[in-house]
């Protein structure tokens, strides 16, 4: 029986991580992958969402171009079709390259569903002495909305859409929701947003809340809070209140549930009830990032390997809803302040860059505490890549003084930080 230092089953962004930094390690690795390598967050999550949330973007941006000085004769055209085939194209590419980085780098991996025997530590017949499940979630099915890959679809199915609807009803306003929500109103497609809880991203900030619903509003989303969908039949949706929605199709955006096998008990170190197997990403059925699911592989080649690295904890993991502008969140949200904490909050349009970018609907909120940054709220361009330097912040418990000294160049989005702390 051939063995291998370790065995992954999933090659996901969590699986990919782990076989890397594994070969890195100069460790043998066998991978078990029975779809396409990348996982839902390439395939059929962030890479592909995105690639279509940039045409969207752009068709909005040239729309809008008065004002920024340019006009534009003649019908701006949206061709749906090309949109879904640079969407796959970039997905095939970057899949590709990721295989073949992976196979460069002496990683075996087998195309097939991965049965594992964990007790004895084997798969399909080989033997690991470590094992690694990256099987990561799949789309949350509501049982009065059975997903039918016609009219009802899921965030998976949606991907494959061949020609945009005149209208459509989006189920949950996760990121998820919004960010398909921000693709279709867009595209010029009648879009209504449906949540169940009494504000939209219920986990989030409440002025991440108040301003991305001010932002769908003005594009003219309707935002129904408060109500759950009941039935859906001749493209009329109706809700536990009675109201009626007309829509072509429903996306169901309720969130996702993790794909692990049947007995597999996992612990909060990511151990499991096996020795020498351990689970990473999705299937911890927490922070489904896959942010989160590469820090998890990072922290389990550490302990194969003998090193020492702490989890990092799910507050301070960030999280971003994308579109024009982003929504980026870390650490402790306002609910969670009490007297003893300072929050500082700078409008967007106190920023020169703002101006120039006719950008200037946004905020930079931080909160402290004893000198030290306890969390961050931003709704801006570039949002997702400032959330990471306030992370480094909190991470490094740099203190709010220590940022006061840094220079940040001008004009940029950057330079937020140091005036939501001068002047917020």
């Amino acid at each position: 029986m051939e063995e291998f230092d370790l065995i992954i089953i999933g090659l996901g962004p969590g699986g990919i991580r782990a076989a890397n930094n594994a070969r890195e390690n100069n460790l043998s690795v066998l991978a078990f992958e029975k779809d396409n390598t990348g996982g839902c967050c390439l395939n059929r999550g962030c890479v592909p969402t995105k690639a279509i949330l940039h045409s969207a973007e752009i068709y909005d941006e040239i729309s809008n171009s008065k004002k920024s000085g340019i006009d534009i004769e003649g019908e701006i055209k949206i061709n749906f079709q090309n949109i879904i085939k640079r969407k796959n194209d970039i997905v095939q590419k970057i899949t590709k390259a990721a295989e073949n980085e992976l196979v460069k780098k002496g990683v075996k991996i087998i195309k097939e569903e991965a049965f594992p025997d964990f007790k004895n530590l084997t798969v399909n017949g080989y033997k690991g002495k470590n094992i690694i499940v990256a099987t990561g979630s799949m789309p949350y099915e509501l049982s009065n909305l059975k997903f039918n890959k016609k009219d009802i679809l899921s965030s998976d199915d949606i991907l494959n859409l061949e020609n945009l609807p005149k209208s459509i009803a989006i189920i949950g306003s996760g990121a998820i929701g919004i960010e398909w929500a921000r693709i279709f109103s867009s595209f010029n497609v009648q879009t209504t947003l449906i949540e169940k809880e009494n504000n939209i991203i219920p986990n989030s900030d409440i002025d991440v809340q108040k301003r991305i619903l001010r932002i769908l509003k003005m594009k003219k989303v309707k935002v129904i809070t408060g109500c759950a969908a009941k039935t859906f039949e001749n493209k009329i949706l109706t809700l536990d209140n009675g109201e009626k929605i007309e829509a072509d199709i429903v996306l169901v955006a309720a969130g996702r549930k993790r794909s692990a096998f049947e007995g597999l008990i996992i612990n909060p170190d990511l151990t499991t009830n096996y020795k020498n197997v351990y689970a990473i990403g999705d299937i911890i059925a927490k922070k489904m990032l896959a942010h989160t699911a590469n820090m998890h592989a990072d922290c389990i080649i550490d302990k194969i390997t003998n090193k020492k690295r702490s989890i990092t904890p799910d507050s301070l993991i960030p999280s971003v809803i994308y579109g024009i502008p982003e929504a980026a969140s870390v650490g402790i949200t306002e609910r969670e302040a009490d007297e003893n904490y300072r929050i500082y909050n700078l409008q967007l349009s106190y920023l020169a860059k703002s101006w120039c970018d006719n950008k200037i609907d946004g905020f930079i909120k931080i909160i402290t505490k004893d000198n030290l940054i306890k969390g961050a709220h931003i709704v801006s361009p570039e949002a997702s890549s400032l959330i990471s330097g306030i992370q480094a912040f909190i991470n490094t418990n740099y203190s709010v003084d220590k940022i006061k000294e840094i220079v940040f160049a001008h004009p940029t989005y950057s330079e937020g930080i140091y005036e939501a702390i001068i002047n917020g």
